[in-house]
C-alpha cells in the first residue's frame, strides 16, 4: 500500500513539472531567466563577471556567437575599433534571450556604469514565434534600462541568415526585427538596422562575409564595425587618432588604413545604400539597393591637390567628388572625377551632380581616354585652384578647365562613390592631400 502511494506521488510530481513547463511556455520561455548546464559557459559567464568587476568598462556588447565572434573572426576589427574604448564582450554562443536574462541578473552588470550597451540577439530564439522571441529582447532591453538607466542602448538587427530572402529563419528574423524596432524611444534606446550593408543588391548574403550565411568572417565583422561607427561616435565620440603628419611632397593621409576615422556615409536613404569599410590597407565600396551614398570626408577643403588609387573588383561606374555638399534632401552633390572603365572612357572626366550634366569629357582626347588600366590599380590626381580645375590618371593629363558657371563651388568635401548596377566593389588606396594657399 505504501509503495503504491509512493509511486502515486512520483507520477503526480512528474505531472506537476510537466504541468509547470507547460505553464512557462505558455507564458513565453523567451522571457523567463534560466542558465545553460554546459561547464564550458558558466566558465564564460564567471569570466565575464570577473572582467566586469575589474571596472573601467564603458562599452558592453551583449549577445549570442555573432557577438561572442569578435574574439574569433573579428579580434583585429575589435582591437583597432574597440581596444581603447574599454569595451567588454558579453557574448556568448548559443545563447537565446533567456539566457542573457539570467546573465543579466547574475552579476555580468553588476557594479559597472558603462555609457553604452549593444545588443544583437534573438537568432537562436528560433524556436519561438516572431512575437515570443520580441518579448524576450524588450525584457533584456528594459533589464537594462531599469538596471542602468544612464546608459544609451544601440538595438541592432537581428542578422540575416541563409542564402536569400525566402530563407525560413531570416524571415522570421525579419519578422523579430519588425516588432522590436518599435522599442526606440528616441532617446535612450536606439533600433539600428545595417543588414543591408551585409547584402548584395538583390538579397543575397555572400559566402564571402558570412560563410556559413549566419556568422561573419574577419570581412563581415569590419563591414558590421565601419557601419556602426557612427551611432557609437555620437554617444563615445570619435576613435582616437594621431594627426597625420605631410610627407616630403606636403601630402597628407586621409586614411589610417584600419578604419573610417574622418569619413562619414551621406546619401541614398538609411536602408540600401552602399556600404563602405576598410580591409587590407583600402577602403571598399560595395554597390547597395538603393540611391546612391558616398563616403564622404568630415573635413572641407578649397583649393588642393588630390591624389588616391582606385581598382575594380567588378567593372562598373564610380566616381570622386570634390568641392561637395549635402543639401537638405539628403542627396549629395558636388563636381564627379569619373571612374570609368568601359568602352565609353570618360575616367577622368568630370561630371557636375548639382547641375546633371558634363564640365568635361574626353572627346577627342585619345590619350586620356586609354588612359585607365582595367583589372588594375589606378591613380587618380585632381586640383582645383579657384574655378580652375585639372584631373590626371596614371600621370596622363584628362581635364582641363575653368569653371565660369555662376553655381561654381569653391569649397566642400571630397567624397568615394561605389555606383556599378547590380553588383561589385570598388576599392580606394593611397589617399592623400595637399592644400593649397587659396587663390
Amino acid at each position: 500500500m505504501k509503495r503504491s502511494l509512493g509511486v502515486g506521488l512520483a507520477v503526480a510530481a512528474q505531472l506537476l513539472i510537466g504541468l509547470a513547463a507547460a505553464s512557462v511556455l505558455a507564458e513565453n520561455a523567451a522571457v523567463v531567466p534560466v542558465p545553460r548546464n554546459d561547464d564550458w559557459w558558466m566558465k564564460r559567464h564567471q569570466s565575464m563577471n570577473e572582467r566586469v568587476k575589474q571596472g573601467h568598462v564603458d562599452m558592453i556588447w551583449i549577445g549570442d556567437s555573432i557577438t561572442h565572434g569578435w574574439e574569433g573572426g573579428g579580434k583585429e576589427v575589435w582591437e583597432t575599433y574597440y581596444g581603447s574604448r574599454n569595451a567588454v564582450n558579453l557574448g556568448i554562443g548559443g545563447d537565446r534571450t533567456e539566457h542573457v536574462l539570467w546573465r543579466l541578473d547574475n552579476g555580468n552588470i553588476e557594479g559597472i556604469s558603462p555609457q553604452l550597451a549593444i545588443i544583437m540577439i534573438g537568432t537562436n530564439n528560433a524556436l519561438f514565434e516572431p512575437q515570443q522571441t520580441a518579448e524576450g529582447v524588450k525584457a533584456i532591453v528594459e533589464r537594462l534600462r531599469s538596471r542602468l538607466p544612464q546608459m544609451k542602448i544601440l538595438l541592432l538587427a537581428i542578422f540575416p541568415r541563409g542564402e536569400n530572402p525566402q530563407d525560413p529563419l531570416r524571415q522570421k528574423n525579419a519578422a523579430v526585427n519588425e516588432i522590436i524596432k518599435g522599442l526606440d524611444d528616441g532617446d535612450m534606446v536606439k533600433f539600428v538596422d545595417i543588414n543591408e550593408a551585409f547584402l548584395m543588391p538583390d538579397g543575397t548574403l555572400p559566402k564571402d562575409i558570412m560563410p556559413d550565411l549566419l556568422h561573419p568572417n574577419a570581412r563581415g565583422y569590419a563591414i558590421w564595425a565601419a557601419a556602426l561607427e557612427s551611432y557609437i561616435a555620437a554617444v563615445m565620440g570619435p576613435l582616437p587618432g594621431a594627426k597625420a603628419e605631410p610627407d616630403a611632397e606636403g601630402f597628407v593621409s586621409l586614411f589610417d588604413g584600419k578604419t573610417l576615422t574622418g569619413w562619414r556615409q551621406a546619401g541614398g536613404k538609411a536602408s540600401g545604400q552602399a556600404s563602405y569599410w576598410a580591409e587590407d590597407g583600402c577602403i571598399v565600396g560595395k554597390v547597395g539597393k538603393g540611391p546612391n551614398s558616398f563616403l564622404c570626408t568630415d573635413k572641407t577643403y578649397r583649393d588642393f591637390v588630390f591624389k588616391v588609387e582606385a581598382k575594380f573588383d567588378v567593372p562598373g561606374n564610380s566616381g570622386i567628388q570634390f568641392r561637395s555638399h549635402q543639401r537638405e534632401d539628403g542627396r549629395v552633390y558636388g563636381y564627379q572625377c569619373e571612374i570609368d572603365p568601359s568602352e565609353r572612357g570618360e575616367s577622368g572626366g568630370i561630371y557636375d551632380e548639382a547641375r546633371r550634366g558634363w564640365l568635361f569629357k574626353l572627346e577627342g582626347l585619345e590619350d586620356a581616354r586609354k588612359a585607365f588600366k582595367v583589372d588594375d590599380w589606378n591613380e587618380f590626381t585632381i586640383e582645383a585652384k579657384g574655378k580652375h580645375l585639372r584631373t590626371w590618371v596614371n600621370g596622363v593629363p584628362c581635364a582641363d578647365f575653368v569653371d565660369e558657371g555662376e553655381e561654381a563651388d569653391l569649397e566642400g568635401f571630397i567624397a568615394l562613390q561605389v555606383h556599378q548596377g547590380k553588383q561589385g566593389q570598388i576599392r580606394w588606396r593611397n589617399i592623400r592631400i595637399k592644400e593649397l594657399p587659396a587663390e
